[in-house]
């Protein structure tokens, strides 16, 4: 399995129009909510038609970020959370909970 890198400056800039404040103040945004995020994830982990809602709205922000492992297992989870047995679920939100933390050690874009 490939590790994804937590944060692609090249992607941020894509997305931003090549603003790079701008491509700063949404990371910073969503570095914000995490902790929001763990614990709406965390409390509707048993309520699927919530947790779809929590995730789509993540997801959505994803698509201005350049954060590509957290994106790709959102991505997962949006599109196939009605198909996911509850432990495909867990492992699936356990591995959010890990790219929220290697997000919340990254901060910022590195410059390349």
């Amino acid at each position: 399995m490939k590790i994804l890198p937590v944060l692609d400056l090249t992607k941020a800039l894509d997305v931003s129009s090549n603003n790079r404040s701008l491509a700063d103040d949404l990371l910073a945004m969503l570095i914000k909510a995490i902790p929001e995020y763990n614990m709406e994830i965390d409390n509707q982990r048993g309520n699927r038609k919530e947790l779809k809602l929590i995730i789509h709205k993540i997801y959505g922000a994803l698509r201005y970020l350049g954060a590509p492992a957290l994106s790709a297992i959102i991505g997962e989870i949006n599109n196939d959370l009605f198909e996911l047995s509850d432990e495909q679920l867990d492992d699936k939100i356990g591995n959010v909970f890990i790219e929220f933390d290697r997000l919340l050690k990254e901060e910022k874009y590195t410059n390349y």
